[in-house]
């Protein structure tokens, strides 16, 4: 997230939905695995729907209710970019998150590893009996 008001990255990490549904379903023994998917309904029929239906509205709410509080904070011409395996699966139901780049921590480290090997030529090499 950043604002047009700042050069500065504002970020909020919490537990992905992969990890938190992983903790549901090994804390709790009786309840099955499920795909993490939308929903067809909001309201289920089976413990199956119950489950998706947690999962997935359940964690747009987390991440949209963060995201509330921080454009408030920041104001309506925040940028919001979501990031992640998940990312464009909770971007479908967020009113908020309207870019997603799956790869974004992948692109971050490419660009410090090229900076790194840009510094790294610069420098005179020492060789190892000096």
């Amino acid at each position: 997230m950043s604002s047009a008001r700042a050069a500065n990255t504002w970020r909020s990490h919490c537990p992905g939905l992969g990890i938190s549904a992983d903790a549901l379903f090994s804390r709790a023994a009786r309840l099955p695995r499920v795909d993490i998917r939308k929903p067809l309904k909001v309201i289920g029929t089976n413990t199956v729907d119950h489950l998706q239906i947690g999962l997935y509205y359940g964690y747009i709410g987390l991440v949209d209710g963060i995201l509330e509080r921080m454009i408030a904070e920041l104001g309506l011409d925040t940028r919001i970019v979501a990031t992640g395996g998940l990312a464009r699966l909770i971007a479908g139901g967020s009113k908020y998150i309207r870019q997603v780049d799956e790869l974004l921590t992948l692109t971050g480290l490419r660009l410090i590893y090229e900076r790194n090997l840009d510094r790294a030529a610069e420098r005179p090499h020492k060789s190892r009996r000096e």
